[in-house]
This record gives structure tokens, sequence and C-alpha cells, in this order.
């Protein structure tokens, strides 16, 4: 464990919002367990409510290890002490872990769900690149003290990330987690629009924020891009579980005021750090943007005041 992650076990504690606690290093499984296995399940911070009505196992990933063996550990403490309705499994993993590493826990996560689990993985301070981030885990607490990092962002990111948006007989809807999640819509979107039914249901909405995606140089609207829904009931390894937004779901939800536009945009860029340009800011992008609107003609309804782009940091590329 580095000085950041006994950093922020500390200063979770004593940032802890209103009615919630925050204990560190808490058991997953009884000392019998851990004796037999020969190895112990414990998570950095427990975040909870004051009445048990949420808790919240938060993993801090901040090296460039392989996060994954703690999605494991999580994923087997389930089979022997099933997760409650009330527990949720966030990991929090830091830019200077690489990308597939990275991407590989993200997809665990679908994995942990299928297995019946409430699982969440989010970006651990998304402002700090992995130098950055590297310089820190070197710092001793004290001097992590002095950074006056941003551990209340911290903490609200892993409470509103886990909680959900919206809630259907089928489905829960909730921010994305992590920008790969926001690229899965992103290229959800642009595959359903080449079809004629995913053009009938999108219809003529016009749309002015879109997500860049640097690595396919596609686009697509943010709001459809910053949310993921989630199954209520999963029928255990179907293989068969939605993991992207959907433009016929997307379409049901946009008579419920808190599927929002606005709350969409404030959360890829205050949770998520995407950074939000007009187009007159990066002509080198909206030439890719209009280059890629000529695959869609009229299919894609563009803002008269012109596009935004809300783009990720070069560390997520």
């Amino acid at each position: 464990m580095g000085n950041l992650t006994a950093y922020l076990q500390s200063a979770f504690a004593e940032h802890c919002p209103g009615g919630w606690t925050s204990r560190a290093e808490v058991p997953l499984l009884s000392k019998e367990l851990n004796e037999l296995f020969g190895y112990s399940s414990r998570a950095d911070i427990l975040l909870a409510k004051n009445d048990d009505s949420r808790r919240l196992w938060i993993e801090f990933e901040v090296s460039r290890a392989d996060p994954v063996a703690n999605h494991a550990k999580f994923a087997t403490a389930h089979l022997f002490s099933r997760q409650r309705e009330s527990d949720c499994f966030i990991s929090m993993v830091s830019s200077h872990v690489v990308r597939g590493r990275r991407n590989l826990a993200a997809n665990t996560i679908y994995v942990m769900r299928e297995a019946g689990m409430n699982a969440f993985q989010t970006v651990l301070l998304p402002d700090f690149d992995p130098r950055r981030i590297k310089d820190l885990n070197h710092l001793d607490v004290g001097a992590l003290g002095a950074r006056m990092l941003p551990v209340r962002r911290e903490i609200e990111r892993a409470i509103s990330i886990s909680e959900s948006v919206v809630a259907t007989r089928e489905k829960r809807i909730y921010f994305a987690s992590n920008l790969l999640e926001v690229m899965l819509n992103l290229r959800r979107w642009n595959r359903e629009l080449l079809t004629p039914e995913g053009r009938d249901l999108w219809g003529t909405r016009t749309i002015r924020y879109f997500v860049f995606d640097p690595r396919s140089r596609d686009f697509a609207p943010s709001k459809f891009c910053a949310y993921v829904p989630v199954d209520r009931v999963v029928e255990r390894f179907s293989g068969r579980t939605v993991v992207e937004m959907t433009v016929g779901l997307y379409a049901t939800l946009e008579t419920e005021s808190s599927f929002d536009g606005h709350r969409a945009r404030n959360h890829l860029a205050r949770n998520l750090a995407m950074n939000k340009f007009d187009s007159r800011e990066r002509p080198d992008i909206l030439e890719l943007f209009g280059q890629w609107l000529d695959g869609y003609g009229s299919a894609v309804n563009v803002h008269p005041a012109g596009p935004v782009f809300l783009v990720p940091d070069d560390w997520w590329i």
C-alpha cells in the first residue's frame, strides 16, 4: 500500500459527509475463512450511511499494479458471504494504472454484476496525470495533507456514481462511472445510427454537446454517453447483458426529469475530468467533426450555435 492510499483513508474519515461514517481496512470475510484461504480480503474504505441503508466498499488503485486482483477478492468473497442489497463495491483507479489494466478491471465489473453484485469502477483523482500520481504516492502523509487534494470531490464521486438516477421495472440508470463506459456508449450510438431503425428511433433531436473519442475520431451526443443501464435482475452468466445505453432505451427515458442533459455534461466534466471546448477553440476537432458528420447526413441535427466538444484528458488515450 502506497502513501497516497494511507492518506486517503484518513482524509475520507476527516471529510466524511454528514450522515456517513468512514472506516479503513475493513475485512470482507471472517478471520477463520481468511486463515483457510491464506489471504486477507479487506476494503481500503467502508463508507456507510449511519442507518446502514448504503455501504460502499472502496478500493484505491493508485499504482501500476494489476487492479483486477482486488476485483477477484471481492467477487470470491461474495460466494462465501453474499453482498447485501445495500452494499456496493467501488474501485477507484488512478491514471497511473496503464490503460489495458485499467480497462480490463473496468470490464471485470460487468462480470461481477453478472454474479449478482452491485459493482462500479470510477477514476481516482481524474485531474492528475500519471506522473503527478506517482509523485504524490512517494510523498509522506504529512506532505500529502499540505497538498490540499480534492478529497471531498472523491467522496462525492463515489457516492454519486453508485446511486441510480432513474429506476425502471427492469433497469437502474446510473451516471457513467469511467471513460470506458462513456466511449462504449459513443461506439453504440454510432453503430445504431447507421441503421434505419436507429435513425427512426433517434428522430430529429437537436444536439449541441458532443463527446469526442480521439482514438476512433467519432462523436456522439454527450447526454447519450453520460448514462449507463444496469439490469435490476440478472440471469446469472446469461451472456446477454447489454452494458451500453441504447437508442431505444434512451427514447423511453426522456420524460424522466432526472435524465437531464445539463446534469450529464456536468458529470462528464466534473467527475470524469472531460475538457469542454467550443468549436472555435479547437479547429482541429471541428475539422474532424465535419468529416464525421458527412457520414450521417440528416440523421444528426447540430444546434445553430455550433457544436461544443467534451474531450478526455491525454492520459486516457
